[in-house]
Protein backbone atom coordinates (compact mmCIF):
# COMPACT_ATOMS: atom_id res chain seq x y z
CA UNK A 1 0.00 0.00 0.00
CA UNK A 2 2.77 2.49 0.91
CA UNK A 3 4.62 1.78 -2.33
CA UNK A 4 1.45 2.38 -4.38
CA UNK A 5 0.81 5.64 -2.52
CA UNK A 6 4.37 6.77 -3.26
CA UNK A 7 3.96 5.82 -6.93
CA UNK A 8 0.70 7.79 -7.17
CA UNK A 9 2.33 10.75 -5.39
CA UNK A 10 5.33 10.72 -7.75
CA UNK A 11 3.22 10.28 -10.89
CA UNK A 12 0.92 13.15 -10.01
CA UNK A 13 3.83 15.38 -8.99
CA UNK A 14 5.48 14.72 -12.35
CA UNK A 15 2.22 15.21 -14.24
CA UNK A 16 1.47 18.51 -12.51
CA UNK A 17 5.03 19.70 -13.09
CA UNK A 18 4.70 18.90 -16.81
CA UNK A 19 1.36 20.70 -16.94
CA UNK A 20 2.92 23.76 -15.35
CA UNK A 21 5.78 23.69 -17.87
CA UNK A 22 3.32 23.24 -20.74
CA UNK A 23 1.49 26.38 -19.63
CA UNK A 24 4.80 28.23 -19.38
CA UNK A 25 5.86 27.15 -22.86
CA UNK A 26 2.52 28.16 -24.37
CA UNK A 27 2.50 31.55 -22.64
CA UNK A 28 6.04 32.25 -23.87
CA UNK A 29 5.15 30.97 -27.37
CA UNK A 30 7.70 28.13 -27.22
CA UNK A 31 5.47 25.59 -28.94
CA UNK A 32 7.54 22.44 -29.68
CA UNK A 33 8.30 21.56 -26.04
CA UNK A 34 4.61 22.08 -25.23
CA UNK A 35 3.71 19.15 -27.50
CA UNK A 36 6.14 16.84 -25.73
CA UNK A 37 5.12 17.89 -22.22
CA UNK A 38 1.42 17.52 -23.09
CA UNK A 39 1.94 13.99 -24.45
CA UNK A 40 3.97 12.87 -21.45
CA UNK A 41 1.51 14.49 -19.04
CA UNK A 42 -1.40 12.63 -20.66
CA UNK A 43 0.39 9.27 -20.37
CA UNK A 44 1.36 9.82 -16.76
CA UNK A 45 -2.01 11.14 -15.57
CA UNK A 46 -3.90 8.30 -17.28
CA UNK A 47 -1.76 5.75 -15.47
CA UNK A 48 -2.09 7.60 -12.14
CA UNK A 49 -5.89 7.72 -12.52
CA UNK A 50 -5.89 3.99 -13.25
CA UNK A 51 -3.93 3.29 -10.07
CA UNK A 52 -6.21 5.48 -7.94
CA UNK A 53 -9.37 3.95 -9.46
CA UNK A 54 -8.14 0.41 -8.79
CA UNK A 55 -7.15 1.22 -5.22
CA UNK A 56 -9.36 1.44 -2.20
CA UNK A 57 -8.76 3.82 0.65
CA UNK A 58 -8.52 7.51 1.27
CA UNK A 59 -4.72 7.35 1.52
CA UNK A 60 -4.45 7.02 -2.28
CA UNK A 61 -6.53 10.14 -2.78
CA UNK A 62 -4.37 12.05 -0.30
CA UNK A 63 -1.22 10.81 -2.07
CA UNK A 64 -2.71 12.04 -5.36
CA UNK A 65 -3.54 15.47 -3.87
CA UNK A 66 -0.12 15.80 -2.21
CA UNK A 67 1.47 14.98 -5.57
CA UNK A 68 -0.38 17.94 -7.05
CA UNK A 69 1.15 20.30 -4.51
CA UNK A 70 4.63 18.84 -5.01
CA UNK A 71 4.22 19.14 -8.79
CA UNK A 72 3.39 22.84 -8.59
CA UNK A 73 6.40 23.43 -6.36
CA UNK A 74 8.70 21.47 -8.70
CA UNK A 75 7.28 23.17 -11.81
CA UNK A 76 7.87 26.58 -10.24
CA UNK A 77 11.49 25.69 -9.43
CA UNK A 78 12.12 24.55 -13.00
CA UNK A 79 10.37 27.61 -14.43
CA UNK A 80 12.59 29.90 -12.36
CA UNK A 81 15.71 28.05 -13.56
CA UNK A 82 14.65 28.22 -17.21
CA UNK A 83 13.70 31.93 -16.91
CA UNK A 84 12.20 32.03 -20.39
CA UNK A 85 11.02 35.26 -21.93
CA UNK A 86 11.91 38.91 -22.09
CA UNK A 87 11.52 41.70 -19.58
CA UNK A 88 11.20 45.43 -20.05
CA UNK A 89 12.80 47.20 -17.12
CA UNK A 90 12.10 50.90 -16.59
CA UNK A 91 14.36 52.65 -14.08
CA UNK A 92 13.44 56.10 -12.75
CA UNK A 93 16.23 58.46 -11.65
CA UNK A 94 16.86 62.17 -11.28
CA UNK A 95 18.42 63.41 -14.55
CA UNK A 96 22.08 63.83 -13.49
CA UNK A 97 22.25 60.45 -11.73
CA UNK A 98 20.16 58.85 -14.49
CA UNK A 99 22.58 59.96 -17.21
CA UNK A 100 25.52 58.54 -15.27
CA UNK A 101 23.71 55.25 -14.65
CA UNK A 102 22.61 54.97 -18.30
CA UNK A 103 26.20 55.47 -19.48
CA UNK A 104 27.51 52.90 -16.96
CA UNK A 105 24.95 50.36 -18.11
CA UNK A 106 25.80 51.05 -21.76
CA UNK A 107 29.51 50.64 -20.96
CA UNK A 108 28.88 47.10 -19.71
CA UNK A 109 26.80 46.27 -22.78
CA UNK A 110 23.16 46.99 -21.96
CA UNK A 111 21.06 48.67 -24.60
CA UNK A 112 19.51 51.60 -22.71
CA UNK A 113 16.93 54.02 -24.08
CA UNK A 114 16.30 57.15 -22.05
CA UNK A 115 13.38 59.55 -22.01
CA UNK A 116 12.24 62.38 -19.79
CA UNK A 117 9.21 62.04 -17.54
CA UNK A 118 7.73 63.96 -14.68
CA UNK A 119 7.25 62.60 -11.19
CA UNK A 120 5.64 63.89 -8.03
CA UNK A 121 5.00 67.63 -8.03
CA UNK A 122 6.14 67.78 -11.66
CA UNK A 123 9.79 67.04 -10.89
CA UNK A 124 11.74 65.94 -13.91
CA UNK A 125 12.83 62.28 -14.02
CA UNK A 126 14.95 60.34 -16.44
CA UNK A 127 13.41 57.02 -17.46
CA UNK A 128 15.89 54.34 -18.49
CA UNK A 129 14.32 51.49 -20.51
CA UNK A 130 16.09 48.18 -20.98
CA UNK A 131 14.74 45.04 -22.66
CA UNK A 132 16.62 41.92 -21.70
CA UNK A 133 16.21 38.16 -21.38
CA UNK A 134 14.62 37.26 -18.05
CA UNK A 135 17.66 35.13 -17.24
CA UNK A 136 19.83 38.28 -17.20
CA UNK A 137 17.61 40.19 -14.76
CA UNK A 138 19.54 39.15 -11.61
CA UNK A 139 22.74 40.54 -13.16
CA UNK A 140 21.03 43.86 -13.84
CA UNK A 141 19.66 43.97 -10.28
CA UNK A 142 23.17 43.39 -8.87
CA UNK A 143 24.49 46.25 -10.98
CA UNK A 144 21.69 48.57 -9.90
CA UNK A 145 22.24 47.74 -6.22
CA UNK A 146 25.88 48.78 -6.60
CA UNK A 147 24.65 52.18 -7.80
CA UNK A 148 22.42 52.75 -4.77
CA UNK A 149 18.81 53.90 -4.59
CA UNK A 150 16.61 53.30 -7.62
CA UNK A 151 12.92 52.90 -8.48
CA UNK A 152 11.92 50.60 -11.27
CA UNK A 153 9.07 48.72 -12.89
CA UNK A 154 9.40 45.36 -14.60
CA UNK A 155 7.06 44.06 -17.30
CA UNK A 156 6.99 40.87 -19.34
CA UNK A 157 7.40 41.39 -23.07
CA UNK A 158 6.13 38.98 -25.73
CA UNK A 159 8.29 40.17 -28.62
CA UNK A 160 11.01 42.69 -29.19
CA UNK A 161 12.99 43.62 -32.27
CA UNK A 162 16.52 44.95 -32.37
CA UNK A 163 19.24 44.73 -29.74
CA UNK A 164 18.10 42.83 -26.66
CA UNK A 165 20.05 42.25 -23.46
CA UNK A 166 23.75 42.80 -23.16
CA UNK A 167 26.80 42.12 -25.23
CA UNK A 168 28.86 40.85 -22.31
CA UNK A 169 26.45 38.54 -20.49
CA UNK A 170 25.87 35.24 -22.30
CA UNK A 171 22.25 34.28 -23.03
CA UNK A 172 21.56 30.56 -22.60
Amino acid sequence: MLVNCLIIFALNALSTCLGTLKTLFLSRQVIKPAYITTFLDALIIAYAFKLVAESSGISYIFAFAAGRIAGIFLGNLIENKLALGLLEVSIYKHPPAGKVLADRLRDIGYSVTTSVGYGMEGKERLILNIILPRKQFPHLQERLEQDGHYNMSVKSVNKAYGKIGTQHIAVN
